[in-house]
Formats: C-alpha cells, structure tokens, sequence
C-alpha cells in the first residue's frame, strides 16, 4: 500500500515507487557482479579504441609511400 516507506531523499512512497525499488533489487540479486563486469568492459572499449588507433598510426608509418 502507499506510504508503507518513508524515503530519506524526499521520494513519494507510492506503490509503483516501491515496485520498481523491489525489481531493481531483484535484478541485482540475480546477477551481483554485474556492474564489475560493465566496469570491465568499459575499460576494454577502450584499450580496444587505443590499440586501433595505435595499429592504424603504425601502419600508415611503415606503409607510407610503399604502394
């Protein structure tokens, strides 16, 4: 029922409030690490970025003029 928690940061207690608190909790419990794995991946992204642009620079060096 509504009103049945009293959030700290002023947010209206209203069941669908509550509900989508319940579903994220849910989702967190099924999978806990998934924000190490987005973290991770985040940071793959990016070596990947940088590894592209590091293969792409040293091919035009060694390439340059050669065709």
């Amino acid at each position: 029922m509504d009103g049945s928690v009293m959030y700290v940061d002023g947010t209206m207690p209203t069941l669908d409030q509550e509900a989508r608190d319940v579903v994220t909790f849910l989702t967190w419990a099924s999978d806990p690490k998934m924000e190490e794995r987005k973290r991770t991946g985040f940071n793959v992204m990016i070596f990947l970025f940088v590894f592209a642009g590091l293969l792409y620079f040293s091919y035009q060096r060694v390439w340059y003029g050669k065709h």
